[in-house]
């Protein structure tokens, strides 16, 4: 048994013990009579009437969105990942309708899941039901189309279970876009292609396109020749088919010269100064020696830079298979980079082997490809395969005919009206 004065110590300890802890919930709680006792834990009691606490309880939810990109830097062209997490902190569930403010202005949405569509203004979740306590993540991506300094403050609608639509939106985010431009790149006059390679194709370097028969081909390489023509570049265009550049041929006599691999063209080319006709793709001797003469008599440009596109390739490796096309382009692309000249060569894909095609391909530094994803789907999209030793971006590029056709050249010096 403990002493006497032991049993008045412990006494005296516990009588300062409960003192505080009155005091503490009287500090917290406002007296015992507003607490109750959870566990070991004091916690006030509500002091909500009976319907507010069912309000509260069962009807009212709080919805907490959370918008996190991978980082807080890009670069012009580049993939901008977004994972937005949207969490149900409410006692009751709702549904999730919609996301609206979400790309801004000059930015393209590129990505998001597949359960959802963008209807151009807003991301529809389709009424997506979100538990008490649960939350629900997705990631968008987005491509930025100018340089700045932008906000995602995207704003969230759902409803609750009496039917009421709600709005929340989260923090702002601040994301920074920069454009990177680096030395001795030649514009291809397609800013967003621009993009993906730091401000245009490396200087001297040798592209090979590789797309089927279509619109956004034709305007691409169209874009390039007339980019190099408005830059005071010296530029080449060899070609089966010259009706494509008879405007150009036209509005461009000094620095554009055109050699056809066709004898029999058009009259309207035939007065053309700076039109050069040859022997057909049958002939690369012939071909050879014609284009070797057009290049003698160009002269240096102003710009420092030289430019040619090779829109034969397909007709020649169709004549003389992989062998002899490899053998001929083996000594025609040393050839025009010891000249200075930045090569842009295109192919059919469609029209050839896979054994051929690779046969071709390995001879060419860089790879860009145009090509679709479904038969139902006309979009078409672009994507830089590879780049030998030079930096670029791999993202997705989603070609818009409509773009293509009406956004200004890239030039390096300034932007001018793209000419049809």
């Amino acid at each position: 048994m403990k002493a006497p004065k032991e049993k008045s110590r412990d006494k005296d300890f516990t009588d300062k013990l409960t003192t505080a802890v009155q005091k503490l919930i009287n500090e917290k709680l406002g007296g015992l009579e507003n607490a109750v006792l959870l566990g070991n834990r004091p916690l006030g009691k509500s002091t909500l009437t009976t319907n507010e606490s069912y309000l509260y309880d069962k009807v009212l939810s709080s919805v907490q969105v959370r918008v996190m990109p991978e980082r807080k830097d890009f670069e012009l062209g580049e993939d901008i990942r977004i994972r937005i997490e949207l969490r149900n902190l409410g006692k009751a569930p709702v549904q999730l309708l919609r996301i609206e403010n979400l790309v801004p202005a000059t930015f393209d949405l590129v990505g998001y899941p597949n359960t959802y569509h963008f209807y151009g203004s807003h991301l529809d979740l389709h009424g997506i039901k979100l538990e008490p306590y649960i939350y629900e993540s997705m990631e968008v991506v987005m491509r930025a189309n100018e340089k700045g300094t932008f906000n995602i403050i995207p704003r969230i609608t759902y409803a609750e279970e009496i039917g009421r639509q709600m709005s929340v939106s989260p923090e702002p985010v601040s994301i920074s876009v920069t454009e990177r431009i680096l030395p001795d790149r030649v514009p291809t006059g397609f800013k967003d292609l621009d993009n993906l390679m730091f401000g245009g194709i490396p200087q001297n370097c040798t592209v090979l396109l590789t797309a089927e028969s279509c619109d956004e081909r034709d305007l691409i390489v169209k874009r390039y020749i007339e980019a190099g023509a408005l830059e005071n570049d010296v530029v080449c265009c060899v070609t089966v088919d010259p009706n494509n550049m008879l405007n150009l041929a036209r509005d461009f006599p000094m620095n554009l010269s055109v050699l056809v691999c066709n004898p029999r063209t058009d009259k309207p080319f035939e007065s053309l100064p700076n039109l050069v006709k040859t022997a057909g793709v049958e002939n690369l001797t012939e071909m050879s020696i014609g284009l070797e003469s057009l290049l003698r008599k160009l002269g240096e440009p102003e710009s420092g830079k030289k430019r040619i596109s090779l829109e034969i390739l397909s007709d020649v490796l169709l004549h003389h298979h992989a062998d002899q096309t490899r053998r001929w382009l083996s000594g025609l692309i040393p050839e025009l980079r010891s000249r200075g000249f930045t090569t842009l060569a295109v192919i059919n894909p469609q029209m050839h082997s896979l054994e051929e095609l690779h046969a071709v391909l390995d001879l060419f530094e860089c790879e860009i490809a145009i090509y679709g994803k479904t038969k139902e789907d006309l979009t078409k999209y672009l994507r830089i395969r590879k780049m030998y030793n030079h930096r670029y971006i791999e993202s997705e590029l989603v070609l818009k005919k409509t773009r293509l056709m009406t956004m200004p050249l890239r030039l390096s010096c300034c932007t001018r009206n793209f000419s049809l």
